[in-house]
Order: structure tokens, then C-alpha cells, then sequence
């Protein structure tokens, strides 16, 4: 068997070409550099030039394989022109679909997120039969692309799982080491009263729901949310890091509108004097929005369990940390 692995470089990605090798599949990845820090050196992984923005460059690396795993993406940046989400997020997506239409692939493994609902009410639990709600150009941009893939689904027969993971993190994750620093520095704040909610998921327990996926007809044409065990309090999570990390929080809060207002301030002030300011929009929104999820029917119709709580994947995360000198 052999899987093509866009974004095989991330920090998703690079765990599933580990989890695929571990397996004897062998591996393509698509890269735009073959010096990649990423890349892992075995005789099982074949390197590939292209460009997800280059449909041409795609056709070649779709060729004779099984499984092709959507990996690639931008997150939530500050700074990042719009465009570039709707480039990557969304017609890097349609140009891959485009290239295995002749491919005659088994499963084509989309990554996308759980932000495609948005931001949900107070006390409210999404499942997948929830609409799409997007609230960013990020969340936009996921939300199109899946919709191309329903799309070529239903057009084609192209043989399709979606799954939607939230606030993934682990070992070889940068993207949320900023909250680690300010934790550990003791300078992150709370905004509002801590109790919106977070739904953290370990990377060892997404890797789980892929292997769960793979070649599994119950998995064909679904849609599974893939979260951590359980949601956690904003203030629930910051006391888990810095418990871990041997510190303790600030007692003072910022007022979720002051925190707004600020964030919009620092916007404007940024863009003219070009520095990236320490609170944004979105930053405000993630941590004053609650996004809890439901793994039910991952577990009903695969055999989805999370096996890491966030204590320990926290413990873990640091110890990587640590030993790789983030921290």
C-alpha cells in the first residue's frame, strides 16, 4: 500500500507519515523543499516536488496510490493576507480533489477542524449534524473545502472521510508554545470569567481516529468529530499548564469587552506601525468562545476512543519542550 501525505512537514502531517511508516505503507510527500527539517529518513518515504497551488505538479504525485491524506493548511495567524487562506485552505483542497479524480484512489483523508461550527451557545455540545457556522476567515476557508469534497463526493464517487479535530496539540507542536511561554512566564490573563470552554486534543489520539479510518467502510463518505475526553474550562486549562509547569497564575482578569476594544486598538496600531500586536481579535474569541464537541459517533461507527487527558498530554508537551530547548 502506498499513501500520498500533503503537509507531510506540519506537525499533523509528520505524525501521520510516522504513524504510516510504522505501519510498512510507504510514503510520498509532497514538499516544496526536499531539505524539509521534517523529513524523516527511510527508504519507504519518496519526495516530491510540488506546489498545492499547482494542480500540474499534483497530477504525477496522485498517481498509483492508495491513500491520499489532506494535511496541509494554514491556521489562524496574525498578519496572513486573506487570500492566502482561501489559496491554501480552500484551492489547494480542489486542485488535490482535481488530481485524483483519474488516480482511482481508495480513501482520500481530509484533516479539517471543528471550528467549521463556530463559536456554539453556553452549554451547548456540537455533534456532526450541527451546520456549518463559520466565524473567520480560517473557519471559512475549512468550511469550503469541505463542501468541494461532499461535492466530488456526489459527483464522482470519489471515496471521501472528513475529520474534524479540535485544538490539537503534543509534542512538535510550535502553534500553541506562545501559551506555554505566557503561562510559564506568568503572564497570561484571563479574559471574562474563564468559563468558556475548550475541547484540547491530544496528537496520539487524532493519530487513533485516522488508524480507525483507514480502509474502513463505516468511515467512507462520513464526517467524525475527534476530540480530546472532555472539554475543559479556559481556567480549567491555564491551571493544568501552569500546575505542570510549576507556577501560578495571575488572580487578575481582563473584562471579555475591555479585552475586545483592546485587541482592536492593538489591530489598528499594529498595521501602522507594522509589529504584531500581543492581543488580537482572534486570540480574544478563542479564549472567551466556548467550542465543546461530542465524539459519540466516532465512537459508534469506528471504535473512537481519547485515551490522553490533558494533564498528561500537557505533561508530555513540556517534556518535548524542554528537552528540544523551547522552554
Amino acid at each position: 500500500m502506498k499513501a500520498l501525505v500533503t503537509g507531510g512537514t506540519g506537525f499533523i502531517g509528520s505524525n501521520v507519515v510516522k504513524n504510516l511508516l510504522a505501519k510498512g505503507i510507504q510514503v510520498r510527500i509532497l514538499t516544496r523543499s526536499k531539505n524539509s527539517k521534517r523529513h524523516l529518513q527511510s527508504n519507504q518515504i519518496e519526495t516530491v516536488l510540488g506546489d498545492i497551488l499547482d494542480v500540474n505538479s499534483l497530477e504525477e504525485c496522485a498517481k498509483d496510490v492508495d491513500l491520499v491524506y489532506s494535511a496541509f493548511g494554514i491556521l489562524g495567524q496574525w498578519g496572513i493576507p486573506e487570500q492566502l487562506y482561501w489559496d491554501i485552505n480552500t484551492k489547494g483542497v480542489k486542485n488535490l480533489l482535481q488530481a485524483c479524480l483519474d488516480s482511482n484512489i481508495k480513501q482520500f483523508i481530509h484533516i479539517s477542524s471543528a471550528g467549521v461550527l463556530g463559536p456554539l451557545p453556553d452549554g451547548v455540545v456540537a455533534d456532526e449534524s450541527f451546520p456549518f457556522n463559520p466565524s473567520n476567515i480560517y473557519e471559512q476557508t475549512k468550511c469550503d473545502a469541505e463542501k468541494a469534497i461532499y461535492s466530488h463526493g456526489e459527483k464522482y464517487g470519489l471515496p471521501f472521510t472528513i475529520i474534524r479535530p479540535e485544538f490539537v496539540y503534543g509534542p512538535g507542536d510550535t502553534h500553541v508554545l506562545g501559551l506555554f511561554k505566557a503561562i510559564r512566564a506568568r503572564r497570561f490573563v484571563l479574559l471574562g470569567n474563564g468559563n468558556s470552554l475548550l475541547h484540547p486534543t491530544y496528537i496520539d489520539d487524532l493519530i487513533q481516529a485516522l488508524n480507525l479510518c483507514e480502509a474502513n467502510q463505516n468511515a467512507l463518505q462520513q464526517t467524525f468529530l475527534i476530540t480530546g475526553p472532555k472539554p475543559l474550562t479556559v481556567k480549567e486549562l491555564a491551571h493544568t499548564i501552569a500546575g505542570e509547569s510549576a507556577v501560578g497564575l495571575p488572580k487578575a482578569r481582563i473584562p471579555a469587552a475591555v479585552a475586545h476594544i483592546t485587541a482592536r486598538a492593538l489591530e489598528i496600531a499594529a498595521r501602522m506601525a507594522n509589529f504584531e500586536p500581543v492581543l488580537t481579535k482572534s486570540r480574544v474569541n478563542f479564549f472567551t468562545q466556548n467550542r465543546a464537541f461530542t465524539w459519540q459517533k466516532a465512537k459508534n461507527e469506528i471504535g473512537f476512543r481519547p485515551q490522553v487527558g490533558f494533564r498528561e498530554g500537557v505533561r508530555k508537551t513540556l517534556s518535548w519542550y524542554q528537552q528540544n530547548e523551547y522552554l
